[in-house]
This record gives structure tokens, sequence and C-alpha cells, in this order.
């Protein structure tokens, strides 16, 4: 045999040799990457843009009417807009402390009065008031679809917003955030002195 078939033989053999024995390794398996789940709570102060925004893509049918800005005064931002056939407002107050001077006499739990609307919620800086109100009348009791849907607004605007507030002439069933922090007391719903 020449040198050059002495080569070839012995890179056949070193070739054969190497790769046909053992079974081919598998593919290192990936580790999950994290997923992160956002946070849907807003900042503080909110702004009613961001929580009507996020009705929206929550899946609630509402139509925006007009928005009005407070010039200065309290609620600094009003959307006025119709969901469920009813009217529903989402007011941004300046801060915290703001809107607990309009809700101060708020009892959880308890049914709105005379010239209310049948539904308002508070969490954060934004009152949330849904239904028609009548000057001096009892407000109008939600039949058992838009009681349905006041739900679902509810179920929205909790992760937004909580702990929530509410006064309803229907029941509504809050977060347990919302429920325990409703229960205890609480120097979240204090104002901090605004930077």
């Amino acid at each position: 045999m020449s040198r050059l078939g002495v080569a070839v033989a012995a890179c056949l053999i070193a070739v054969v040799g190497c790769g046909g024995a053992g079974a081919p390794s598998s593919a290192p398996t990936a580790r999950p990457t994290p997923v992160v789940t956002p946070d849907p709570h807003l900042d503080t102060p909110a702004l009613a843009d961001d929580v009507f925004r996020a009705l929206s893509l929550g899946g609630l049918t509402i139509t925006a009417n007009n928005a009005v800005s407070g010039a200065g005064d309290e609620p600094v931002k009003r959307i006025n807009a119709t969901f469920s056939g009813w009217p529903l407002a989402v007011e941004q107050y300046s801060s915290n402390a703001a809107l607990n001077k309009v809700t101060k006499g708020w009892k959880d739990g308890d049914p709105p009065g005379r010239g209310e609307p049948p539904v308002s919620i508070s969490g954060m800086n934004i009152l949330v008031i849904w239904g028609p109100t009548r000057t001096n009348h009892k407000p109008k009791r939600p039949d058992a679809r838009k009681a349905e849907a006041v739900q679902e607004l509810v179920d929205v605007l909790d992760p937004l917003l909580s702990p929530l507030r509410a006064r309803s002439n229907v029941p509504l069933v809050l977060s347990a955030t919302t429920a325990a922090a409703s229960t205890a007391p609480s120097q979240a719903s204090e104002a901090s002195p605004e930077p």
C-alpha cells in the first residue's frame, strides 16, 4: 500500500472508531423563562383617563359622552359616559384626601340616600358613579341585568384601585384585598403631603 493509501485508511479507521459507538446526546433542556405578571394597580394619584381606558380594555361596553376639567376645583376631571343604559361618571380628585372629604360620611355597606346615584365606588383618588339621580328621590334599584353589569364594573375596578369602598343599593362582591382593607384601620386612605 502506498503512503497515500495508508493515510486514507488511517483516517477512515479514525472516523469509524470515533463516531460509530455512542448514542447521540440529547439537546439540553432549556429552563422555562419566568413570566412576569404585570401589576394592574394604578399609581396614586390615578388619572381618570387611565381608569376609563382600563374599563374599556376590561371588556365593558362603555360609550364616552364628554369630559370636563375642574379648572382648579374638585373633581379635577370628570368623564361622563353611558354603561349598560345608565349614566356613568369617572371622577378624578387631586388626592386621596380630597376624595375622602367628599366620601367622609360613607360607611361601607350603607345604601345610598335620596338624590344619590344607585352605585358609588371609590378607590384611591377616583370616584365612579353609576346610575340616574333625581333630587329628593330614592335611587333607582338596578334590575338583575344591571346588577350583573355593576359587578363586572367592580371586578375591573378592584385590581386597579383597591381597596375599594362602595355605596350601592344592590350587593357587591369586593375582593379579599378590598374587604380586608375596609375592615382594618388603615392609614392608606390618609393623604400624605404632596411633594
